[in-house]
């Protein structure tokens, strides 16, 4: 599948979460099977005002290729300049957020909050594709409630105004992120629009990337919030898709060496403060539902510093490899 010009291989794209989907998180995602990764959202007017916080965004690594940089707001116009400094970065391809629910974000207008404007979405897009070279897509939700502009509507009018591909996250913003996702309204863009559609909701195994798929006709599943703690998933699903196979669950060892070096490169890219700040809730994640880990979890809560957090991750890893045979691999189903 192509995106505009860049070529995606892979089924499996990591979905842009704010606080989440920074270089070393990404990385992981990257090795373990995304064919595309998506950075956390950077504001348009943090970047035509050179902040700091906004331009962080912008960094990535050369291993995360195809690399898509998110961009947020509500002025064309500044979203343009703003995506003109995407652009110096030399990312693959600049990702419009038209759907993040976040109150602070719709308040300005930005966001999910453009999907009541469809004609400033319109303008948006064009906007910015008229101002860089590299492919353009976009992120929607289903709609802002039950009574939006259908979404063939939307989608039609997203191609029409220049984007390469279309992520719909199948829920509305009055749903948030709860309730079932509507898969149906993937279909329906899918079959609305000629350019690729990224299916997003939902999918949290093997077995639920390829009902989507299948159910959708979309071109690719786009996975978050079940990658959380889990990138393992995008393996999983890759494998899932071309065989018909599912791989054993990783051990209880490897979900914990796998942290560590999420935490190490975000010491050695962001230093102690960023990381340890940043970084307990990922660690966290990664020992959901380990065996004698609520202690564990307790005491990074209250670790200070990042030696502290390493010392209590590599302590658990010894006692799990002695205690819980630390190569044993688990079964498990693909729904």
């Amino acid at each position: 599948m192509k995106i505009g010009t860049v070529e995606i291989k892979g089924k499996t794209a990591l979905a842009p979460l704010a606080r989440v989907t920074n270089i070393p998180f990404r990385l992981i995602c990257k090795e373990l099977g995304a064919a595309v990764v998506f950075s956390e959202m950077a504001s348009s007017e943090g970047l035509v005002r050179y902040s700091e916080k906004s331009n962080k965004y912008l960094q990535f690594l050369e291993e995360e290729r195809p690399v898509a940089l998110q961009l947020f707001g509500s002025d064309p116009v500044i979203m343009g300049r703003a995506a003109q400094i995407i652009e110096k970065h030399q990312p693959d391809i600049i990702d419009i957020n038209f759907g993040c629910p976040v109150r602070k974000v719709v308040e300005n207008e930005a966001g999910s909050a453009l999907l009541k404007d469809p004609l400033r979405m319109s303008r948006i897009v064009k906007t910015i594709v008229q101002s860089v070279s590299l492919p353009v897509t976009v992120k929607i939700r289903c709609g802002w409630d039950e009574n939006s502009m259908p979404v063939s509507m939307i989608g039609k009018i997203l191609e029409e105004s220049g984007a390469s591909a279309i992520a719909i996250h199948a829920r509305t913003r009055q749903m948030r992120f709860k309730g079932k996702a509507k898969w149906s309204e993937i279909r329906r863009l899918k079959e609305s629009v000629s350019i690729p559609v990224i299916g997003n909701g939902d999918v949290r195994t093997p077995g639920d990337a390829r009902r989507m798929i299948e159910e959708t006709g979309c071109d690719m599943v786009m996975i978050g919030r079940g990658a959380i703690g889990n990138p393992w998933i995008f393996r999983e699903v890759n494998h899932y898709l071309k065989t018909g196979e599912l791989l054993p669950l990783p051990s209880h060892g490897e979900k914990i060496s796998v942290c560590l070096r999420q935490f190490n490169k975000s010491l050695e890219l962001f230093g102690p403060r960023h990381t340890v700040n940043t970084l307990k809730k990922h660690v966290i994640w990664y020992l959901k539902e380990m065996p004698e880990s609520v202690k564990v979890k307790a005491e990074i809560s209250r670790a200070k510093n990042p030696e502290k957090i390493l010392e209590i991750l590599i302590k658990f890893r010894n006692y799990i490899k002695k205690h819980h045979a630390l190569n044993s691999r688990l079964e498990r189903k693909a729904s």
